[in-house]
C-alpha cells in the first residue's frame, strides 16, 4: 500500500507528476497509475484490525471513485485536470497532511541520511 500512498502523492503535486511522467512510456506508467489505485481501492473497502481500518473504509469511496476514472480515461491518456485534485482528496481522506507550502510547491519527502 506504500507505493499506492507513494503514488497518491506525486499524482497531488502537479512537479512531481511532470517528472514521474518522464520515467516510462504513457501506457506502462498508465497500467502502473491504474494497477496500483486498484488494489488500493480494494484494500481501504476491506479494510480491518488495525487502528487506520476505519479511516481506510470511510476513505474507500473516494479512492474508489479515483481508481474508476483512471480507467475510464482515454487510452494513451496520462493525465487529466481532475486527478490533482482527487489525489489530494484522497489523501486528505486517509489522513494524509498537506505539505508544507500546500501540494503545488511540494517536492517529495526529504531523502533520509541514516
Amino acid at each position: 500500500m506504500a507505493e499506492a500512498l507513494n503514488l497518491l502523492t506525486v499524482l497531488a503535486s502537479p512537479r512531481l507528476f511532470e517528472r514521474w511522467c518522464t520515467q516510462a512510456p504513457a501506457e506502462e506508467l498508465r497500467t502502473v497509475l491504474q494497477s496500483r489505485m486498484a488494489a488500493l481501492s480494494a484494500f481501504c473497502a476491506k479494510a480491518w484490525g488495525s487502528p487506520d481500518a476505519e479511516r481506510f473504509r470511510t476513505a474507500s469511496p473516494r479512492v474508489q471513485s479515483f481508481a474508476e476514472s483512471l480507467v475510464a480515461a482515454p487510452s494513451g491518456h496520462l493525465m487529466d485536470s481532475g486527478w490533482n485534485a482527487q489525489a489530494r482528496e484522497c489523501l486528505d481522506a486517509l489522513g494524509v497532511p498537506v505539505p508544507p507550502g500546500g501540494w503545488e510547491a511540494f517536492e517529495g519527502l526529504p531523502v533520509s541520511s541514516g
